[in-house]
């Protein structure tokens, strides 16, 4: 029993599931990584529990990602635990502003004035879109940081390979997934409840419509525009989020008859998640 504890590897603490995966791909082992946010948990209005703050204050390092917890919980996860060294694994990427985005204004979320913000405001996107993990470009910028950060946590640790390894990997799954949508037409339309998959229709050249806009709850008008868009455009599924309520998806989906699909953010295996995402895509608009 002693020698299990005087055995255990260091922790390193990192904010979502995605992050975890490519901290383990990197290191092979060399310390216990743990995501606080889970699939499932909603990363928007995230708090973390008591079990989570405990294995925080005995980390080596913590990864962030951007995401809106961290703006609060960051600084007191440093002063708990002075030891632990903080590495930010989305320094050089880019964020697209929600402000920016033409899919946002063309079903009429037109500054929402019929109704209060705070009571519908459920949680902020004022720093824009934060899901950066679901790019792949972005993902080479967050493996290449996380890789970083290991080295400076370990000088002596051996991570090249690896990191070269998961590179490949993500050049390979950027194949597949060209693959997996080649013949879907240039900006060819999809719905989410929630915007989510911004990074990865820029990337693939589609356009993602979004029911819920900087996290305001829809309004009637809202929801029938997009019913409108949807029937227009020939749209064949809704996406919503596990993370969030579906009933407002599955009443659009009722009122437009397009189908209702599901799509977390933070599932994993990451690359497998993206690839079940495209092929679905594509398998409904071959039909």
């Amino acid at each position: 029993m002693f020698a299990g504890v005087m055995m255990a590897k260091p922790i390193i603490a990192v904010s979502i599931p995605m992050q975890k995966e490519f901290v383990e791909k990197i290191a092979k082992g060399e310390y216990e990584v743990i995501a606080l946010v889970k699939p499932g948990v909603n990363p928007h209005d995230f708090e973390p529990k008591f079990s989570d703050v405990k294995s925080v204050n005995q980390a080596k390092a913590y990864f962030s990602i951007g995401i809106e917890f961290e703006e609060q919980w960051l600084k007191r996860f440093a002063n708990q635990n002075k030891a632990m060294k903080i590495y930010p694994s989305n320094v050089g990427v880019e964020v697209i502003n929600f402000g920016n985005m033409e899919e946002h204004d063309e079903h009429g979320h037109d500054g929402h004035d019929d109704h209060n913000e705070e009571e519908d405001s459920h949680h902020s996107h004022e720093n824009g879109d934060t899901h950066i993990w679901l790019s792949l470009s972005n993902a080479k910028i967050i493996a290449g940081n996380i890789y970083e950060g290991l080295k400076t946590i370990n000088p002596k640790g051996n991570y090249e390979s690896n990191y070269q390894a998961l590179i490949r990997d993500i050049e390979n799954l950027d194949r597949q997934l060209k693959e997996a949508l080649r013949g879907l037409p240039k900006n060819q339309k999809f719905v989410v409840f929630h915007p989510m998959l911004g990074y990865f229709a820029r990337d693939y050249g589609l356009e993602e419509v979004s029911i819920e806009v900087e996290g305001k709850t829809p309004t009637i008008k809202d929801m029938m525009e997009v019913v409108e868009v949807i029937k227009k455009e020939n749209l064949k599924i809704i996406f919503a989020q596990p993370e969030f309520s579906t009933k407002t998806a599955e009443f659009i989906a009722k009122e437009s008859g397009a189908k209702l699909g599901y799509f977390s953010p933070l599932e994993i295996p990451w690359g497998k998640n993206l690839l079940d995402f495209a092929k679905k895509l594509k398998e409904l608009y071959e039909k």
